[in-house]
């Protein structure tokens, strides 16, 4: 006589939850994965994603203590052209250098060592004339000099920033952020929703009308993420084009470069 053997224990309600486990897994790692992804940005993640969309290995911004470019300014019919170059040395030197194609006349500004000053030279027979610039302007071109080198870090003092949402730029949908720094400088950066890559700056002139700066192409020098060429455009009216060339990171500052002149 057979003898009546009892029901395998593994058979009945633990087997099917040893089979649903599986899926139950999958779906917690789904939904944690959703939760995730509707989580908001923070200030920090979007200013930390657009470095790395500036330079995939970040101590190649940190690297850079000087900087010279130059570019060329046209009017919106193309002409007008204007050319600069801009250097800038770390934390708050900048000098910039600008010669009208047509007039031929030369105007320097610059945040030096102790002061800051601009001069003129309408050709080159004439006398070059000196202004120095007040402590409120130096303050503001200094601030320019610490927000460029900075390639878009939060403010570590004497300025905040502060993230404004999801908003668009031309149909283009990106993250907005806005620099303010105690000496009246500001500048708001808008950040593609996806890339992070940099869309577009505003600043307001004196007469409170918007500047928006758009880029159209870039390139990449040593490693960093450098604007070749933008549109300018005022209250919606495109007034000209930017074209820049010859980055040059950290090279060689020109003796006397930021000294107040003498002549």
């Amino acid at each position: 006589m057979l003898a009546k053997q009892s029901p395998s224990p593994n058979i009945g309600f633990p087997m099917a939850f040893r089979l649903l486990l599986p899926v139950l897994c999958t779906l917690l790692l789904l939904a944690g994965s959703a939760l995730a992804a509707d989580k908001p940005l923070t200030l920090e993640d979007v200013v930390a994603k657009a470095r790395a969309a500036l330079a995939s290995d970040p101590a190649a911004l940190t690297k850079v203590k000087t900087l010279r470019m130059e570019f060329v300014s046209v009017d919106d019919k193309g002409e007008s052209p204007s050319s600069m170059t801009l250097t800038l040395a770390a934390p708050t030197l900048r000098h910039q250098r600008s010669l009208d194609d047509t007039s031929a006349v030369e105007t320097v500004i610059c945040a030096g060592r102790l002061e800051g000053w601009t001069t003129r030279l309408k050709d080159p027979g004439s006398r070059r004339e000196l202004r120095v610039v007040n402590y409120a302007e130096l303050r503001k071109l200094q601030d320019m000099a610490r927000d460029d080198l900075a390639f878009f870090a939060l403010p570590t003092s004497g300025g905040t920033a502060e993230y404004k949402g999801l908003t668009s730029v031309d149909g283009r949908e990106v993250h907005a952020v806005h620099y303010a720094y105690d000496s009246g400088f500001r500048i708001t950066r808008h950040f593609d929703a996806k890339t992070f890559a940099l869309v577009a700056s505003d600043q307001l002139t004196p007469t409170r009308e918007l500047i928006r700066q758009t880029v159209v192409s870039t390139t990449k020098v040593e490693g960093v993420t450098f604007i070749t060429k933008e549109t300018i455009h005022v209250e919606g009216r495109k007034s000209g084009e930017v074209t820049y060339s010859k980055i040059q990171i950290n090279p060689a500052i020109p003796a006397g470069l930021f000294d107040f002149p003498t002549f």
